[in-house]
C-alpha cells in the first residue's frame, strides 16, 4: 500500500512537469510547503517516513503545541516613604545655651523620630535675629546649632557622624518686625532666635 502511494506521488510529479516535489520531514509536499494528501485526506508519507517525523499540524494526529503561559511578573514591593520628623527650639537674646523648654522639645522630637522609623541623618540649622553684625550673627547661629548637636550626641545617643550642622545667621527670618525698635522689637524678633532640627528616617 505504501509503495502504491509512493508510485502515485511520483506519477503525479511527472504529470505536473513544472511542479517540484520535496520530500521534507517524511512528507511529500510542493514548493509552497503544502503537504500532499490522499483522496481520504491522509498526508502522503515518503518512503523514509518514521513516526517521530509526525510534526506537521493535521497529519497523523499531530496538533500544534500550546505555548505555556508566562509566569506572572511580581513587582518588588516599594518601601513606603517615611516623612521626616522636625522641630524648632528657641534661644534667649544673644544666647546659645539650651534652656529646659529647648531640651524638652529635643527629647520629644527624638522619641517621635524613633517611633516612626530608623534615623538616617539629622540636619541642624541655627538662626538669629537681625540685631548685631552679619558676621557676628553667622557665628551665633553656628553656636546654636552646635549646642543642639552636642545635646543629641551626649543625651540622645545620636552619632556625631549622622549630624549635619549649618548656620544661616539672620538671612532666613520668620518675623521681620518692620519699623519696630527697642524692647518691642526684641520681643517681636524672638521667633528668629532658633535652631531647626530635622530627622531623616527610613
Amino acid at each position: 500500500m505504501k509503495l502504491g502511494v509512493f508510485r502515485l506521488a511520483v506519477l503525479m510529479t511527472s504529470m505536473l512537469g513544472v511542479a517540484q516535489v520535496f520530500a521534507a520531514d517524511g512528507y511529500w509536499d510542493d514548493k509552497a510547503a503544502d503537504v500532499w494528501r490522499s483522496g481520504s485526506g491522509e498526508c502522503l508519507h515518503t518512503g523514509f517516513w518514521k513516526s517521530e517525523m509526525a510534526t506537521v499540524v493535521g497529519c497523523d494526529g499531530y496538533v500544534e503545541p500550546v505555548a505555556a503561559e508566562p509566569a506572572p511578573v511580581v513587582a518588588a514591593p516599594v518601601p513606603m516613604a517615611i516623612a521626616p520628623a522636625a522641630a524648632t527650639v528657641n534661644f534667649a537674646f544673644d544666647r546659645s545655651d539650651l534652656d529646659a523648654n529647648a531640651t524638652a522639645a529635643i527629647d520629644s522630637l527624638v522619641s517621635e523620630a524613633k517611633s516612626k522609623g530608623n534615623i538616617k541623618a539629622v540636619r541642624v540649622t541655627g538662626h538669629t535675629d537681625r540685631v548685631g553684625t552679619e558676621e557676628y550673627n553667622v557665628g551665633l547661629s553656628l553656636r546654636r546649632a552646635g549646642a543642639v548637636n552636642d545635646y543629641l550626641v551626649q543625651n540622645a545617643g545620636i552619632g556625631a557622624q549622622m549630624i549635619e550642622m549649618s548656620g544661616k545667621g539672620e538671612s532666613e527670618p520668620l518675623a521681620t518686625c518692620e519699623g519696630m525698635r527697642g524692647a518691642a522689637a526684641l520681643e517681636c524678633l524672638a521667633p528668629n532666635r532658633r535652631a531647626e532640627i530635622v530627622f531623616d528616617l527610613f
